[in-house]
C-alpha cells in the first residue's frame, strides 16, 4: 500500500473535518448589499451647539429620521422632541457630569469603528444571503443613557457604545451591575449582541404555545440564526457564556435534557417554573453553582441545531416560519449521549 506523508494525512483528515463542521461557513463575497456607513449618533448629539437646540434637532432630524424622535421619546426617556421640556431636557443629558464623562470614555475607546463597519458587512452579507427580500436596517453608535446596549427600531440597528466599555469601568461599577453581566460588556460581545437583538425584533415570537418547550425551541431558532450570520464567532460568544460554562454544557447535555424530562418541564406552561431555566443569573441554581444561566435555551439551541442537521431541506427562512416545536423535536430526533 502507497503510504502517504505524515503532514498530507493530518491536512486531508483537517479538511475533511472542517467541510462537517462549518457547513454554514458560506462564501458571501458575491452578495451585493448597500455599502455600511455607521452613521455616530453620539458624537452629533454631545457636540451639538446648545445655544440653538431646535436649530440643532432639525438637523438630527434630517439625518437620522424618525428615528431621532424615538431615541428621544423611548431610549434615553427624555419625553419628546415636542415635549414642552424637551430643550431643557436634552441639554440636561448633554451637560451631565457622568454623561460627559462616559461619552468621552466612549470616543478614548472607539475613536473609530471601521472595525464594526467591516463586521456589520459580512453580518449583512450573510443575512441577505439566507433572507433576500427583506430589509437591512441601518446601522448607528448611541449612548442612551446606560439603558440599552442595542436596540433594532424604526429599521434602525443602534448600538449603545457606553454598555460596551470592558469589565472594570467605573460605570459598572457606579451602577452595581453584577460580574456575570460586565464579563460581557466588552468590544468582542457587540457583534453577537447586535445580531441577536437585530434577530428578536426581525423574528418575533410566533410558536402556537406558551409551554417550555416552545419557549425554548424559538430561542435555539434565534441562536441558530446567529451561528448562520456569524459562522466564525465563538458559541461563547453568541450566548454570552464563559468557555467554562459552555463546557458544563457540552460535558452535562444527557443529564440536563434527562432532568427536564423526569420533571415533566417540557409541557409545563407554569411561568415562573420555566423561569428557573431560562432567566439571567449568575447561574442555573436547580443543578449547581457551575451551570451557566439560561441552560434551558443552551438546550433549545442544540435542538434546532440537530433539527438543521437531520433535515438538510429546512432553509432559515422555513426554520423561522414553523410554529411547532413538537414538530421540530420530533424531526430533530434529539438524543444526547451519556
Amino acid at each position: 500500500m502507497k503510504k502517504f506523508p505524515i503532514y498530507i494525512l493530518i491536512i486531508v483528515l483537517w479538511g475533511i473535518s472542517s467541510c462537517g463542521n462549518n457547513h454554514l461557513d458560506i462564501n458571501v463575497s458575491d452578495v451585493k448589499i448597500p455599502e455600511i456607513n455607521i452613521d455616530r449618533l453620539e458624537q452629533d448629539v454631545f457636540t451639538m451647539d446648545t445655544a440653538h437646540i431646535q436649530v440643532e434637532t432639525e438637523k438630527l432630524q434630517k439625518k437620522y429620521g424618525s428615528f431621532y424622535s424615538v431615541f428621544i421619546r423611548n431610549i434615553v426617556n427624555n419625553g419628546g422632541i415636542r415635549d414642552s421640556s424637551y430643550v431643557f431636557r436634552i441639554r440636561q443629558f448633554i451637560y451631565d457630569k457622568d454623561m460627559r464623562h462616559a461619552y468621552n470614555e466612549c470616543q478614548k475607546a472607539y475613536p473609530s469603528i471601521g472595525f464594526l463597519n467591516e463586521e456589520l458587512t459580512d453580518l449583512y452579507k450573510h443575512f441577505k444571503y439566507y433572507f433576500p427580500n427583506r430589509h437591512l436596517p441601518r446601522p448607528v453608535t448611541m449612548m442612551s443613557g446606560f439603558n440599552y446596549s442595542v436596540v433594532n427600531i424604526d429599521s434602525t440597528l443602534a448600538i449603545g457604545l457606553e454598555m460596551y466599555l470592558g469589565k472594570n469601568s467605573i460605570f459598572y461599577e457606579m451602577l452595581a451591575l453584577p460580574n456575570y453581566k460586565t464579563a460581557f460588556m466588552n468590544k468582542e460581545n457587540i457583534l453577537p449582541d447586535a445580531a441577536r437583538a437585530w434577530m428578536f425584533t426581525e423574528f418575533p415570537y410566533n410558536m402556537d404555545k406558551n409551554d417550555f418547550l416552545s419557549e425554548i425551541i424559538y430561542m435555539g431558532k434565534i441562536m441558530y440564526l446567529t451561528d448562520a450570520l456569524l459562522p466564525e464567532i465563538h458559541d461563547s460568544l453568541k450566548i454570552q457564556y464563559t468557555r467554562q460554562q459552555l463546557n458544563y454544557c457540552t460535558q452535562n447535555e444527557f443529564n440536563v435534557w434527562s432532568y427536564f424530562a423526569a420533571k415533566k418541564l417540557l409541557y409545563t406552561t407554569d411561568h415562573a417554573e420555566i423561569m428557573k431555566y431560562t432567566s439571567e443569573g449568575p447561574f442555573t441554581g436547580a443543578f449547581s453553582k457551575e451551570a451557566p444561566p439560561r441552560i434551558a435555551y443552551w438546550t433549545g439551541w442544540q435542538i434546532v441545531r440537530q433539527y438543521m442537521k437531520n433535515n438538510p431541506d429546512i432553509t432559515p427562512e422555513k426554520l423561522m416560519k414553523e410554529d411547532d416545536a413538537q414538530k421540530i423535536l420530533a424531526k430533530a430526533k434529539y438524543k444526547p449521549s451519556k
